[in-house]
């Protein structure tokens, strides 16, 4: 099993928009219309805020097509879905 990524806290705070998208609908919503609210007051990079942009409805069908479209891991995604954080804090 490889060794798990240590990840920084723009990483992190892209994997939480990510794995929040994914599971509330009313906030994959506004990252799809209106990625700039989502965007405000978070430490994204503008390579992670690109990749969030770009994604599309389609891209939400299941969390490996969702990891893939926005270039992550698949286990990453995962390993946030179930946290806290992911399920409690909107976007």
């Amino acid at each position: 099993m490889p060794a798990k990524r240590q990840l920084n806290m723009s990483q992190r705070e892209f994997l939480i928009v990510l794995a929040h998208a994914h599971v509330c609908g009313a906030c994959r919503d506004k990252l799809l219309t209106r990625p700039e609210a989502v965007f405000a007051g978070r430490a994204l990079t503008q390579d992670e805020k690109q990749r969030l942009t770009n994604l599309q409805f389609a891209d939400f069908i299941t969390p490996e097509k969702l990891a893939r479209a926005a270039g992550s891991e698949p286990a990453e995604l995962d390993a946030f879905r179930d946290q806290p954080i992911v399920r409690l804090r909107h976007l």
